[in-house]
């Protein structure tokens, strides 16, 4: 398991947009906080094209998959300088040495218009939020955290952690890269919320190597597997905080909300980390 020390700055300037996106959806990443904070460095996004450009997202991925397929933007670029390169051509027009994850372009032209306004939407803002001053980490807080969390999500130890500020409560996982927010003393999340995102997103990675399982079902496989291990582990109270994080809308963490297949995929996942344990 390792903790980045630079984020990934075109990500979080996805994030950034998107957390402007007013979209109910599982895929979105709309929060009023951080669209206060933003505003409280930058000015008001209506005096900007951002206000605009996130209506018309919210209209042209008005759904989780259409969300979710125009979100792997962000993936795309690691920095803003190769992003702002490639920003007046279509994204059918780009290769793979214009872009830093071209496994992705294909799915990128299929995700369509969405897709391409974020794009131009990130670009629009970037000069803006390159102005964002940058956040005072704790680190060794962070992977203290992570150490704990870590005997409930054995999968971390597989994982590469990045901290981006958008992203605040929420976490994103693509291959064995971690997303998770920063940790804010005053208007959270805190480093045992930030460590329990990033132990959700590593379970959805192990879950999710099962083939053929849809995503809202590897999602609840995850949380299932994980409130597991974190009663076995001793570390329910610290589990229950973070899922109080999803208010009424936090998920059920009991086997009977799986399917047959499902329970029993979950149990030998449990069950393998327990012989590997030596428990």
């Amino acid at each position: 398991m390792r903790v980045l020390r630079e984020s990934p700055a075109y990500a979080e300037l996805v994030f950034h947009v998107l957390a402007h996106v007013r979209v109910d959806a599982p895929a979105s990443l709309y929060d009023p906080i951080w669209v206060s904070l933003a505003e409280r460095q930058l000015g008001p996004a209506s005096a900007r094209t951002l206000a605009e450009d996130a209506v018309a997202l919210g209209v042209l991925a008005p759904d989780h998959a259409a969300l979710a397929g125009a979100q792997l933007v962000a993936w795309l670029f690691r920095d803003l300088e190769r992003a702002s390169a490639c920003a007046a051509r279509p994204l059918e027009e780009l290769g793979a040495s214009d872009v830093d994850a071209p496994e992705l372009l294909a799915p990128l032209v299929r995700a369509g218009h969405a897709a391409e306004l974020l794009r131009l939407a990130a670009e629009l803002e970037t000069p803006f939020f390159r102005r964002l001053p940058e956040p005072a980490v704790d680190h060794a807080s962070v992977e203290a955290a992570l150490e704990t969390v870590a005997r409930a999500a054995p999968e971390l130890a597989r994982c590469t952690i990045a901290l981006l500020r958008p992203l605040r409560l929420r976490g994103r996982v693509r291959g064995n890269r971690i997303w998770v927010g920063v940790p804010d003393a005053e208007r959270g999340p805190s480093p045992e919320h930030v460590a329990w995102q990033a132990a959700h997103e590593a379970t959805v990675r192990e879950v999710g190597a099962w083939p053929g399982i849809a995503e809202r079902r590897v999602e609840q496989m995850a949380v299932v597997l994980l409130a597991a291990r974190a009663e076995r582990a001793g570390e329910c109270p610290a589990h229950r905080r973070w899922l109080a994080h999803f208010g009424d809308n936090a998920p059920a963490t009991g086997d009977e909300t799986l399917s047959a297949d499902e329970r029993a995929r979950v149990h030998s996942l449990i069950a393998a980390g327990e012989a590997r344990s030596g428990t």
